[in-house]
């Protein structure tokens, strides 16, 4: 008997709380002509099965939620209630918190509130950000005990619209200027500006003389040796709509570590050494030319890609002044130290 009555009991308690007031949303039209499309709804909420209790008789509360399903109802809703256009901006309505509470007064009323809080969530190619959150309520009051559903479906209706309306708005402040809302990339090349220096040449200035060569020997295996050299800054921000990076180049020369033998100081090998600072300009260059069309999502990602590049350039810099001296032997096989000026004289004249 007694296992009976505990049986009773939970078949009791288990019917109540199936009982639910289930709501549906009617689409409502906007007022404002959106550039943005909601293409997900995501319900982030923990408690998810419903949006809380309200009172149906003057003792007993049951929960309240949609008919269909949170996420299946709220995005039906803003796909019928939102014009659809090309090249939108493609959103995920991450629902936070919507939240139903109702408590009796002293006086027998019920004091009600719907409170939403939403994340708008930029769908990008590899990733999705949250871009805005908005929090909106309202509070009702109503004396008679079963509210119609149409009167909660109307406040949640209102609510839904004031959340859209909200990121409108917040789009129109910032989605020129937000980096998850940019349109493309744009590099601009700031020109090669700096003056020499008492250790330093700068490719932009003049050609190198032997006066510039102030270090001491490292090497007598050969006549001289010349360290050449580049380099690049960044700075990164968007504007209009864009990601603006602006690059500056310096290909240079460092007069304390570069050095020549006094059996040396002919023209001849002069010009070995300035078809070395060629390269390094000639790599300057190549470098530019694979960075001027890069496109990226986010700052960081162009950062590490202009990053990648340096580093690849500076190998093939390396790489290539090995090349030059292996092939002419520095500069000992004279015609082949005449074939490499040539060539780099034209890859010069090309960019790269």
């Amino acid at each position: 008997m007694k296992i009976v009555k505990i049986l009773y009991i939970i078949l009791i308690s288990w019917s109540k709380g199936f009982s639910q007031k289930l709501l549906i949303l009617s689409p409502e039209k906007i007022t404002f002509s959106p550039s943005f499309s909601i293409v997900k709804v995501t319900d982030a909420r923990i408690l998810r099965e419903n949006m809380g209790q309200i009172f149906v008789s003057a003792n007993q509360k049951e929960p309240i939620g949609f008919k269909g399903g949170t996420e299946a109802v709220i995005k039906k809703f803003l796909l019928q209630s939102l014009p659809n256009k090309e090249n939108q901006l493609l959103l995920r309505y991450r629902i936070i918190e919507l939240k139903i509470t109702e408590s009796k007064l002293s006086n027998g009323n019920i004091s009600g509130q719907i409170q939403l809080k939403v994340s708008f969530d930029r769908i990008g190619k590899k990733d999705t950000i949250s871009l805005t959150e908005t929090t909106t309520s309202t509070s009702f009051l109503r004396s008679d005990i079963q509210m119609p559903n149409a009167k909660y479906e109307s406040i949640l209706v209102s609510l839904f619209i004031k959340s859209l309306e909200y990121f409108d708005k917040w789009l129109t402040l910032n989605g020129s200027k937000h980096e998850a809302l940019i349109k493309g990339v744009k590099i601009v090349f700031l020109p090669e500006n700096d003056i020499n220096d008492s250790d330093t040449i700068y490719y932009n200035t003049r050609k190198i003389n032997w006066n510039d060569f102030k270090g001491k020997p490292t090497n007598t295996r050969y006549g001289a040796a010349i360290f050449a050299n580049f380099a690049y800054g960044a700075s990164f921000q968007v504007i209009d709509g864009y990601i603006l990076a602006k690059v500056s180049t310096k290909t240079y020369m460092v007069r304390g570590m570069s050095w020549v033998l006094p059996n040396s100081l002919n023209d001849y090998a002069l010009a070995h050494e300035q078809l070395h600072f060629d390269i390094a300009k000639l790599i300057t260059e190549r470098f530019k030319k694979k960075i001027a069309t890069m496109q990226a999502d986010l700052i960081i990602d162009l950062n590490s890609m202009i990053q990648y590049e340096y580093l690849e350039s500076y190998r093939e810099m390396n790489q290539l002044q090995k090349q030059y001296d292996s092939e002419s032997n520095h500069s000992l096989y004279r015609q082949s130290q005449a074939d490499w000026e040539l060539k780099v004289k034209k890859w010069l004249s090309e960019k790269g």
